[in-house]
């Protein structure tokens, strides 16, 4: 988890490296950044595709206009997390100095006319892995491969990836379960009856792996999905004499904490199965398994 620094000789290692300084601390430190960020993106999707209201499930089955606005949200949820104010000219303003933030599910990123010889945060996912890249760079002219388009946009190449400062690289973030689902577990979650069903026999499923709020919801549908995970009819009282706990990353913080599941956020839940007995009494004095 830790830093790919450019050298110090760099051109632009005083800029970056003071960029990326300033980011981190606005993140609240590096341990919160690498955690907080990369959920950002789970966020971004989650909300793009919008499985509660559209029925669907994945990236993929959005539309292109809404795989589009993917890199505006998460510009916007990038921005409002590290409660910076929004540049002039671009997506920023980083103790004095205007920054762009720039994301891509592919392989590089192409860069608007505006950011060409100015910094860029650079935001890198696959949700075929549930691994990302986090990163600074100048996005100098001879970085890119220029667009002869109007729109004078350029990709940066492969070759001058050497010239990005990484915060994080190849880490992972939260994933979207149903790509990582066969098609026989898909279909025999989906035909469970009812929200609390679904839920049990997806938290069943993917233990020890955070699920987002969003792809609860979907999964509940109802508007009041909280009420699919409770006791009292919920998919807790279908786990629970299984001996498998579901916690909550915000009502259920310490336990989380004492089991060493994390990192967990407030906007995700986590399935688990003891592993000793006194994991099992921990969870049984809670009275998430019976």
């Amino acid at each position: 988890m830790s830093q790919l620094p450019l050298d110090s000789s760099h051109p632009d290692y005083d800029l970056v490296s003071r960029l990326v300084s300033a980011i981190i601390r606005h993140a609240g430190g590096f341990e919160k950044l690498a955690v907080d960020l990369p959920a950002l993106l789970r966020q971004a999707f989650d909300e793009v595709i919008d499985a509660p209201r559209t029925g669907r499930f994945t990236l993929s089955e959005t539309e292109k206009t809404e795989k589009t606005y993917v890199g505006t949200k998460v510009e916007i949820l990038i921005r409002n997390h590290l409660r910076v104010p929004k540049g002039t000219t671009l997506d920023m303003l980083v103790d004095g100095t205007e920054i762009d933030i720039k994301n891509t599910t592919a392989r590089d990123w192409m860069l608007p006319r505006e950011v060409i010889g100015r910094p860029a945060l650079l935001v890198r996912s696959s949700e075929k892995t549930a691994l990302c890249d986090i990163g600074v760079v100048v996005c100098r002219p001879e970085y890119l491969r220029l667009s002869t388009n109007q729109d004078g946009k350029g990709q940066l190449l492969a070759a001058q990836h050497v010239n990005i400062w990484w915060m994080i690289r190849q880490h992972p973030y939260p994933p979207n379960f149903w790509e990582v689902l066969s098609l026989a577990d898909r279909q025999e979650i989906m035909s469970s009856k009812g929200g609390a069903k679904r839920l049990a026999a997806l938290f069943e499923k993917i233990q020890n792996k955070p699920i987002s709020r969003q792809q609860v919801s979907a999964l509940a549908q109802q508007h009041d999905y909280m009420k699919r995970i409770r006791r009292n009819g919920g998919a807790r009282d279908i786990l629970a004499p299984k001996g498998i706990a579901l916690l909550w990353g915000q009502g259920d913080r310490a336990l989380i904490d004492q089991l060493g599941l994390g990192p967990v956020t407030s906007e995700e839940f986590v399935s688990f199965t003891p592993r000793t007995l006194d994991e099992a009494a921990l969870l049984r004095a809670a009275g998430h398994i019976d």
